[in-house]
């Protein structure tokens, strides 16, 4: 039986049901989010670019406070990597990079909504 059958088991709790392929690792999906998600500035970085994207290297170090411009350019060269942001050279004098959300990247937004909406929930506590 391949991983690609539409085999499921459901987890539920009180809210949602959410199906998992009988065969996939639970596990090693959430340490793929992890890698991406719980990096200090990365869900800063992609929530930034949902907002107000696509945004400039200069923008994006104004908006995240306390970031150097070693690791912002680090993060973002991670984030492109990951195929969750796209780098675009554009032609002005002088030449600027602007950075945005891809495609692949969009299936975050609600995971950084959520994340958003749980710490304003803790904060309001």
């Amino acid at each position: 039986m391949s991983s690609e059958q539409h085999t499921t088991i459901a987890w539920t709790d009180e809210q949602r049901a959410v199906e998992i392929p009988l065969f996939a690792d639970a596990e090693t999906a959430l340490h793929a989010t992890r890698d991406i998600v719980g990096r200090k500035w990365h869900p800063v970085l992609l929530f930034y670019l949902f907002q107000d994207g696509p945004l400039g290297f200069s923008a994006l170090k104004e908006r995240t406070d306390g970031i150097s411009s070693k690791m912002l350019s680090e993060s973002l060269s991670d984030l492109e990597d990951a195929g969750l942001v796209t780098r675009e050279l554009l032609d002005d004098q002088p030449v600027r990079v602007e950075y945005a959300i891809s495609e692949r990247g969009e299936t975050l937004g609600p995971v950084i909504e959520a994340m958003v909406d749980w710490g304003l929930e803790e904060d309001s506590r």
